[in-house]
């Protein structure tokens, strides 16, 4: 080879990777999904022992929070809860289905959101909002009982 190919070679070697980068990069985009969002998860039937998560006093209408359990190995879980109406109250998972970090109530929209990434979910039903996540929030049984808000933590799937 001569030493004039050197250069030629390096600048090729060079203009490939930053093309390729460029590519990568724009591929991966704004962390913003443009996949269809899936429909909300199915709310599944109370099995086992029902937790005592919260007064319902404490959750009025129309809000959302984020309360403690276990689930059935004695692990500590995060329920987000939202209150629909007088009668019905909604559980979900606190970890966000894109990489796992936790949900929470505490967001300047109406909805549940994940701070790691910016994903958002929709209380009344736990769809995705606005992305990187694309799957719901997984769901538990939940229900108003007396003063109190029973839900029915499952294991992790």
């Amino acid at each position: 080879m001569t030493d004039i190919a050197r250069p030629a070679r390096r600048t090729f070697m060079c203009a490939s990777a930053a093309l390729g980068s460029a590519a990568l990069l724009t591929a991966c985009g704004d962390g913003h999904s443009e996949a269809d969002t899936p429909e909300a998860l199915p709310i599944p039937e109370p099995t086992g022992e029902g937790q005592a998560l919260m007064k319902t006093k404490d959750l009025p209408v129309g809000s959302r929070a984020l309360a403690p359990a276990k689930d059935p190995s004695g692990k500590d879980v995060g329920i987000l809860l939202f209150r629909k109406d007088e009668k019905t109250v909604l559980a979900y998972s606190n970890v966000c289905t894109h990489q796992g970090c936790a949900v929470t109530p505490k967001s300047s929209k109406e909805d549940f959101y994940c701070a790691c990434h910016g994903s958002r979910f929709a209380p009344a039903d736990g769809t995705v909002t606005d992305g990187p996540a694309i799957a719901a929030l997984p769901r538990y049984a939940a229900a108003i009982q007396g003063g109190d808000i029973i839900a029915y933590v499952t294991a992790a799937e």
